[in-house]
């Protein structure tokens, strides 16, 4: 589970400055929209190549409208104008509330019990997150139109979350996926093909190394990416994988160093530490650690009062 959950926001977080290199070439909503169409045609491809089951008779197709609306359409939409209206360690920041507002949607609606300690891990990951991101303090009190933008796509694919659940309970993930990109995408498409048809001649000017940057973001950030997140919604539960969410600012912080050459200061490495910390509490690791120590140590003192 580990090993899975960090592949993925490896992957999310590497994402973030390869978009950054795209951005610039390629308008953000028809850069999303022909990313995930992308991304949901190549998971096709891939159930066909394996040979497994697309066609569900039992598919709740309304559920997976919605989960597309909230999850797809909403939340790409509301965060490409947010990102155009707002600063990006604003975004990083509110993007980092993801979890927290996760969990708390969570427990109130009763999809999951989250223990004092563990609801603690997503405080901590949080904080983390503002250690990270947050330089200059005037830099993000500064209210703008295009922070509700996105704090209205991180709730709306929270939302998304608890529908994507419960509709994996019957479909396998990997197939609700594909429906939702591939969905999503297209509405996305057409509104653009309607409003700004000529917004997709961006790609006929783009070079090799956008063509590469573009394909790995649909294939590998989008397409493994996200199967591979909601799979983990199925297994262990849409806030114990939200917290996991906070690992990809390590990674979006990472890239930008390697590929977009900006500098990593050490409150930076202290936030990474604290989003380390945050997610091994919120996941249980240290919970469970503790719970076996304390068997162990009745354990040794039951078999001293035996003896």
């Amino acid at each position: 589970m580990y090993g899975i959950m960090i592949f993925t926001m490896f992957l999310w977080g590497i994402n973030v400055s390869l978009l950054k290199l795209m951005v610039f070439d390629i308008p953000p909503l028809v850069m999303q929209g022909t990313r995930i169409f992308l991304a949901g045609i190549t998971l096709f491809l891939i159930l066909l190549v394996m040979r497994k089951k697309i066609v569900y008779k039992e598919m709740p197709w309304k559920l997976a409208l919605l989960a597309t609306m909230l999850g797809v359409i909403a939340h790409h939409s509301l965060l490409a104008a947010g990102i155009e209206q707002t600063s990006a360690v604003k975004t990083s920041l509110i993007l980092g509330l993801a979890p927290l507002i996760t969990a708390i949607i969570a427990v109130a609606t009763r999809a999951t019990s989250l223990t004092k300690l563990r609801f603690t891990g997503f405080v901590i990951g949080f904080l983390g997150i503002v250690i990270a991101v947050v330089d200059d303090v005037n830099a993000v009190t500064a209210f703008v139109l295009g922070d509700v933008y996105v704090l209205g796509s991180i709730i709306v694919q929270a939302f998304s979350f608890f529908i994507i659940r419960r509709i994996t309970l019957s479909i396998p993930p990997i197939v609700l996926t594909a429906y939702m990109l591939t969905m999503g995408s297209m509405m996305m498409i057409l509104y653009n093909v309607v409003t700004t048809p000529a917004s997709f001649a961006a790609f006929r000017d783009l070079d090799g190394k956008l063509w590469a940057v573009f394909l790995f973001s649909a294939i590998f950030a989008t397409a493994v990416g996200h199967s591979l997140y909601n799979s983990m919604i199925k297994r262990i539960g849409t806030a114990e994988t939200a917290i996991f969410n906070n690992l990809s600012t390590i990674f979006a912080l990472i890239g930008a160093v390697v590929i977009l050459s900006e500098e990593m200061h050490l409150s930076q490495i202290f936030g990474c530490l604290l989003i380390i910390m945050g997610v091994l509490i919120g996941t249980g690791g240290v919970e469970e650690w503790l719970k076996k120590r304390k068997q162990k140590v009745e354990d040794i003192a039951y078999g001293q009062n035996k003896a």
